[in-house]
């Protein structure tokens, strides 16, 4: 019941958008996130699902980690409830589109070596800022147990950390909403359906990037092994030639002693 009243309330409150007229490519919504901060209901009831998510998740925390500016309420709201310390993370200009980037990532609020830390952000976007907290966390002591992401837009870090094994406790997701609204006929079929489409669309090309990564991935380990195999086979030889070698001037200056030997004893012999 309470996703059905924030399914409407994101409607009725205009947070979330359909648009009449899109470019190829372009997301068929608009979503106005920072507009449930000034409707305390709607804020209350995600804050709710939240806590909830997170208790039959039964994933167990020592502190709540804000990832973002937007996230701070939830995670403030979160901590409290599960009487758990807070920490956030501070953005001073970290290169999002390089992956395992933890430079200019600051950890506020006092972490302990070994804290289980619970993420919290409210937008996943189609970069790695997520995982270059996940690795600035790690790096410093502390362990991060799972991220809860409010709302999953179906792009593109959210299928990244998935396939890395994270736990990701997903609360609301844009397709959803749209089914939701579509089933109650709050929204016209056609811009239900285009926004749920896009939605599938996205999910599959990040698969499919993710695959072709991970094949790069895979290639480059082949060769790396292959390069490692040719290198040891040619030092092998190149071993067994030099010992060969040098085996063989060893046997000829045995052989010039031996002779050398023998003219001396005759040189004797004769005198």
């Amino acid at each position: 019941m309470a996703k059905v009243l924030v399914y409407n309330d994101l409607f009725t409150t205009k947070t979330i958008l359909t648009k009449e007229f899109i470019v190829s490519g372009e997301k068929p919504y608009t979503l106005f996130f920072s507009k449930i901060l000034s409707n305390p209901t709607l804020f209350d009831n995600i804050t709710l699902l939240i806590e909830h998510s997170i208790k039959t998740s039964l994933v167990e925390f020592d502190k709540i980690c804000a990832t973002s500016i937007s996230s701070i309420p939830y995670a403030t709201n979160v901590a409290t409830s599960f009487e758990k310390g807070i920490l956030y993370i501070t953005d001073e200009g970290n290169d999002k589109t390089d992956k395992d980037n933890i430079k200019n990532l600051t950890i506020e609020g006092g972490m302990n070596i070994d804290d289980k830390v619970l993420l919290i952000e409210t937008i996943a976007g189609n970069d790695f800022h997520l995982n270059n907290i996940i690795q600035k966390i790690t790096k410093y002591g502390g362990n991060v147990v799972g991220t809860v992401i409010v709302l999953n837009l179906c792009e593109g870090e959210y299928v990244n950390l998935v396939s890395q094994n994270e736990k990701i406790i997903t609360v609301l997701n844009v397709y959803d909403i749209f089914n939701y609204l579509e089933n109650n006929n709050k929204i016209d079929l056609f811009y239900c359906e285009r926004v749920k489409f896009f939605c599938e669309k996205v999910t599959k090309l990040n698969i499919k990037k993710l695959l072709e990564d991970k094949k790069d991935i895979l290639v480059e380990e082949i060769k790396k092994e292959i390069t490692q195999e040719v290198t040891q086979e040619v030092s092998q030889e190149v071993t067994q030639e030099v010992t060969q070698e040098v085996t063989q001037e060893v046997k000829v200056e045995e052989v010039t002693q031996e002779v050398t030997a023998e003219e001396v004893k005759q040189i004797f012999v004769t005198q």
